[in-house]
């Protein structure tokens, strides 16, 4: 069976489609290059802003076409635009066989599994990589407590909702071993980590915790917030073996009038 995952927007949405392809893989898989000739299509989207609801909408109507043509047998779509809006893309893109809005993709892979009567029960943690085999993305968190006037993602996604770090490890381990060597973690604000369960400097404790598992030689954070760096963040760039000096900042952050603006 010919499987095309379709990945639109950040690495968070990368991470989603790799825990839904590591459901779906099994011996009679081939994640496909192409969408042409494929047994199903499956697109996760994202719908951060109005452009790039847009591309969601051009890349479901692509694979439309393909499927009206008998080049594609059945069209899947998941992420963030369904998370928006899922009844409206039912009434207006009938032709795909099915809107998943669930943010679960280890469920969501489940469900496609069933609906293509495929064998499913993967490792929980599997998950089958969309990026080079030395690097991976590590998503420690859903949703976002802050309510920038720009950015819709409290919106469909909800709260801060930090991951559990033993998870987090389990999932780590299961990278390492598969001979990642570059742990990228990734949320849309990773410095936020564990406040909302009030765990003081939960990120810090996360980190040293990864340091420890065999396999990594590097760990980067992402997506980081001026406001949530705290001093042992600081201190642990300068005395961690592992931690990347780098800190991801949108360049709007250097500025407080801009920052209270949006």
């Amino acid at each position: 069976m010919k499987i095309k995952v379709i990945t639109l927007g950040c690495p968070k949405n990368t991470v989603d489609s790799e825990v839904l392809r590591g459901q779906l893989e099994n011996a009679n898989v081939v994640f496909s290059e192409e969408a042409e000739g494929a047994d199903a299509v499956i697109i996760n989207t994202c719908a951060f802003i109005l452009p790039a609801r847009e591309e969601a909408i051009d890349t479901i109507l692509a694979a439309v076409q393909l499927k009206n043509a008998g080049k594609v047998k059945h069209i899947f779509v998941t992420g963030c635009l369904p998370q928006m809006a899922v009844d409206e893309l039912k009434a207006e893109i009938p032709e795909v066989d099915d809107f998943f809005p669930e943010k679960d993709f280890r469920l969501v892979g489940k469900k496609i599994a069933n609906y293509l009567e495929m064998e499913n029960g993967a490792n929980p943690f599997n998950r089958n990589l969309e990026t080079p085999p030395h690097y991976a993305y590590l998503k420690i968190s859903e949703g976002c407590d802050n309510r920038c006037r720009y950015c819709t993602i409290p919106l469909f996604k909800g709260n801060y909702r930090s991951k559990s770090s033993d998870d987090l490890i389990r999932e780590a381990e299961h990278l390492a071993h598969s001979g990642v060597k570059e742990l990228i973690l990734v949320a849309q604000d990773t410095t936020y980590y564990g406040r909302d369960f009030n765990e003081k400097n939960g990120l810090v404790k996360l980190i040293k915790k990864l340091e420890k598992i065999s396999g990594f030689e590097w760990i980067r954070l992402l997506y980081a917030h001026p406001a949530h760096i705290s001093d042992e963040l600081i201190e642990l760039f300068a005395d961690s073996e592992k931690l990347c000096r780098y800190i991801d900042l949108p360049i709007q952050h250097i500025s407080d009038s801009v920052l209270q603006a949006m």
